[in-house]
């Protein structure tokens, strides 16, 4: 007797972990666009005749996008990992009788001939 086929599915995640999932995506969304604003604000403050001015905004600019560089990389190790560690239990569970035995077939409905013996 064969031993059943058994299918390898992880469980939902806890509202704890999508709570995680979310504020990691969301987190990769608002440091971009931080960094993207900040680069928008100074341009147009870069090209005034005052070369105090665009001195100023550079300045601001380096500072800004210096800040958003270091944090960014420590905010998505910390919820990356919380996002790992939140995943749902692995579990084994056996297949239902239906699918135990794949039918050979693709999902293109069998583009590739069936092999065999000539007819």
């Amino acid at each position: 007797m064969a031993e059943p086929v058994m299918l390898e599915v992880r469980e939902r995640r806890s509202p704890f972990g999508r709570f995680c999932k979310w504020a990691f995506w969301i987190f990769q969304g608002v440091m971009l666009l931080l960094a993207l604003g900040t680069c928008a604000a100074v341009t147009p403050y870069l090209a005034d005749p005052d070369p105090e001015v665009a001195m100023g905004a550079g300045m601001f600019g380096a500072l800004a996008l210096g800040a958003l560089w270091a944090i960014w990389p420590g905010g998505t190790v910390i919820l990356g990992v919380l996002v790992l560690l939140t995943r749902g239990r692995k579990r084994l569970i056996p297949a239902p009788d239906g699918a135990a035995a794949p039918s050979g077939r693709s999902r293109g409905g069998g583009s590739v001939p069936p092999t065999g013996p000539p007819r």
